[in-house]
């Protein structure tokens, strides 16, 4: 085996204690062993340094097996405790094993010594792991869970209220943490930004980075109503920080309200919906550039001001319902989209959104959603 073997062996008898050195070197070990005869002496010993199992004696002058094994577990260490004596009674054998001792041994019959030793050290390596995987898979978890209640206080908690305009949006993670993100963003003269992006991937990163790519929307935004402007900066910041795998889709549209008017610019993003007040669609709001974070040298630029009239009903989305799939492997679609759009048209915005994001619920194969399902829709009244 040629592991080394921390013995801790309580035994008044250095001659018996030699001789079960001796056994666990005939089977192989290494061995690193140190012999106690007293309470004392054990406490100090289990504090002062790691035991791969502790052998006991039952009797001794001024200690005994039942006391170090209570010993043992008010310190709360995992170390396999075996009882070696020369001969109690069956009963007391039994106790102590209820007590929690790992094995009993006679010492006139030692030939399962290495083993009961072996399989002893070996559960108790697999407990230590399991243990370990336990503790990490926990603070993963928690991890994951302040990662999600950071994340979630950076939507939006509510819509917008403005006049001739009802405004809904909603967002739902395929794991604790996404990679979608939408806002509504204050731009300058009484605009307002509509946004909804994807990072690639899900989890803590996708997060981190869909946190930075919100900061610096925001910044720029404050300063600019140029759209493609905004967009154009953004990529070129984004792309500083982000490594090759990783990128961002992002349609953002920019409403005037006073005007009731909109241009947009969109890196990749899947198109927006357009309706009229019959259910009609108008052009798609489709893409006017590569994804974020590929090339830092790309220019975005705006679509040109589109007039929205009464009855239009405005939907930017991620990929993530539309690409839903059933059990038979068929996609959710556009076609269905755009039914629920027309459905819905004229009630209001929330409910939508709603409808949306159940009926992609329910096309599912299974109970498990795949990809972020993320929806903000425009109403104008």
């Amino acid at each position: 085996m040629s592991d080394i073997l921390r013995v801790l062996i309580i035994e008044d008898s250095a001659l018996d204690a030699k001789v079960l050195v001796g056994l666990l070197q005939n089977g192989g070990y290494e061995i690193d062993s140190e012999r106690v005869e007293t309470a004392p002496e054990f406490s100090d010993a289990i504090q002062r340094r790691p035991w791969d199992i502790i052998l006991a004696d039952y009797n001794l002058p001024e200690f005994n097996g039942p006391e170090a094994l209570l010993l043992l577990q008010k310190s709360e260490r995992d170390i396999p405790f075996i009882v070696i004596s020369g001969g109690i009674g069956e009963d007391l054998a039994v106790q102590i094993m209820k007590s929690g001792a790992h094995d009993y041994l006679m010492k006139g019959n030692l030939a399962r010594l290495v083993p009961a030793v072996a399989r002893e050290v070996r559960e108790a390596r697999e407990r230590t792991m399991r243990r370990e995987a336990e503790s990490a898979l926990h603070a993963a978890n928690e991890q994951m869970r302040i990662a999600h209640e950071i994340q979630q206080r950076l939507f939006p908690k509510e819509a917008p209220k403005l006049e001739g305009f009802d405004i809904a949006g909603l967002t739902q993670s395929a794991d604790e943490t996404g990679g979608d993100y939408f806002d509504y963003i204050s731009m300058p003269n009484g605009c307002l930004g509509l946004v909804v992006g994807d990072v690639t991937g899900h989890g803590i990163g996708p997060a981190l980075l869909m946190a930075e790519t919100r900061a610096y929307l925001r910044i720029l935004a404050s300063h600019s109503n140029d759209v493609g402007h905004i967009l154009t900066e953004a990529n070129r910041v984004l792309c500083e920080d982000i490594d090759e795998e990783r990128y961002v889709t992002m349609l953002f549209v920019m409403l005037d309200p006073a005007a009731r008017t909109m241009c947009f610019a969109s890196a990749g993003h899947p198109p927006g919906f357009w309706l009229d007040a019959e259910g009609k669609s108008k052009p798609d709001l489709r893409r006017t550039g590569i994804p974020l974070g590929l090339r830092p040298d790309t220019e975005y630029a705006a679509s040109d001001s589109l007039t929205l009239e009464a009855g239009d009903l405005l939907a930017l989305m991620s990929d993530g319902v539309e690409e839903s799939l059933s059990a038979e492997d068929e996609l959710f679609g556009k076609d269905r989209i755009l039914k629920i759009f027309r459905d819905g048209q004229g009630g209001a915005a929330e409910k939508i959104v709603a409808a949306l994001h159940d009926a992609g619920h329910a096309h599912l194969a299974a109970d498990i959603q795949p990809d972020d399902y993320t929806t903000i829709v425009l109403q104008v009244v």
